[in-house]
């Protein structure tokens, strides 16, 4: 059995991490493609790591799963291309991961679009008087 031993020190990383956004509010991400685990670290991580509530999958290029762990705020984020191989792992330490924010461009043209037809249903009611 080959052992890198990276494990521990990304579990105290990951502690860290935890502490650091609890004291600070400092989110941190983790990207565990770029460190070499051998397929049974990686299983002890996952069994470690544990399942919280909250699951979700997106479907934007490609899928992406988002798995609270056992510990809130840490959240595991698994990008999977359109052949289900996964080719990117990260583990976000924050309050809710990046991705589930919504962008202020999108949130600007959603304003814009919401506007734009509650100003027509004005229109209409106002003509109607």
């Amino acid at each position: 059995m080959v052992v890198t031993g990276n494990l521990k020190p990304v579990l105290h990383e990951i502690r860290h991490a935890l502490q650091t956004l609890i004291e600070q509010g400092q989110p941190t991400m983790l990207d565990l493609n770029g460190i070499p685990f051998s397929p049974s670290e990686l299983a002890e991580l996952e069994t470690f790591l544990g399942q919280g509530e909250i699951a979700l999958e997106l479907d934007v290029l490609g899928k992406t799963r988002i798995q609270e762990c056992s510990y809130a705020g840490v959240w595991r984020i698994q990008h999977f291309n359109e052949q289900d191989k996964r080719i990117g792992y990260f583990i976000e330490v924050d309050h809710v991961p990046e991705i589930l924010r919504s962008q202020s461009d999108d949130m600007r043209e959603g304003l814009k679009t919401l506007s734009g037809i509650l100003a027509m249903e004005t229109e209409v009611t106002d003509d109607s008087i």
